[in-house]
């Protein structure tokens, strides 16, 4: 299971979350309070925290790295295990929709699978899916929107809108880490279809103790960030394709993540 992990080390280490090099007098905008995290943790709900953010860059911060830019489902393999992960084409979910529709419309449902984890029975997702139910209706509706519109033949990768390109440390964690990694950053561990999957803990001193074996790659958080925008272990060997490469992140955005995981969890 180690070496699992250790592919997985900076799984969906997603860059969307703002730096803090001390503990602010007052919570800025967007930024969860201590007890905010701890509620959102035990009730397995995540954090989007820019109101700002919709459609596209929702889907490609938050959905992508499972379901694929061209949102046609993945699959894995982690030390012998295949985990798969379904596409969201439209099609297949408004069949998936229509089997109950005292439940409410197609949209209406996906919305409930979204924020709540509920599937096309009204039961519960598995627990590698994100429930997302800080999202406002507007997100919801227009994620779901993009969803239904977009070209799936056409792997174009959606650019970023300016909330998105300005998402920064505490926010990129929150948007794209914590759904694996938690929002303690301790790691996680997910069982679906008989296998079990443990992501990594990302708390600094582990971190550190990992990328610091080779000096002569860089410094640990120069280590860090090539693990989380091309993929790079601490033998600058390839992390399991589990782990997203996040290329689209400005320099700035990578550096506020880093510094943001450096001083929030040591």
């Amino acid at each position: 299971m180690k070496s699992i992990q250790r592919s997985l080390l900076v799984l969906c280490l997603l860059p969307v979350l703002l730096a803090a090099a001390c503990t602010p007098a007052s919570t800025p905008p967007g930024a969860m309070t201590t007890e905010a995290q701890t509620a959102a943790t035990a009730s397995g709900s995540l954090e989007i925290p820019s109101t700002d953010l919709t459609g596209a860059s929702l889907y490609k911060f938050s959905c992508a790295a499972c379901h694929g830019q061209d949102h046609a489902g993945s699959a894995f393999e982690v030390g012998g295990q295949t985990i798969k992960v379904p596409r969201l084409n439209w099609i297949d979910l408004n069949k998936l929709y229509t089997a109950d529709r005292s439940r409410g419309s197609v949209p209406e449902q996906v919305a409930l699978a979204i924020t709540k984890g509920q599937d096309g029975a009204g039961d519960e997702m598995n627990a590698m899916m994100p429930r997302w139910s800080t999202l406002s209706r507007p997100q919801i509706d227009s994620l779901s929107q993009y969803i239904q519109a977009a070209d799936t033949t056409n792997s174009t990768t959606p650019s970023l809108e300016p909330a998105a390109a300005n998402l920064m440390g505490e926010q990129l964690f929150l948007t794209s880490c914590a759904a694996c990694h938690g929002m303690d950053g301790a790691g996680k561990t997910f069982e679906k279809d008989g296998n079990t999957i443990k992501t990594p803990s990302l708390h600094w001193s582990e971190l550190s103790s990992t990328f610091s074996r080779d000096p002569s790659r860089g410094s640990v958080p120069e280590q860090v960030a090539l693990a989380i925008t091309i993929g790079k272990d601490e033998t600058d060997a390839e992390l399991n394709t589990m782990m997203p490469r996040w290329s689209f992140l400005s320099q700035a955005q990578v550096d506020s993540l880093v510094q943001y995981l450096q001083t929030r969890f040591k």
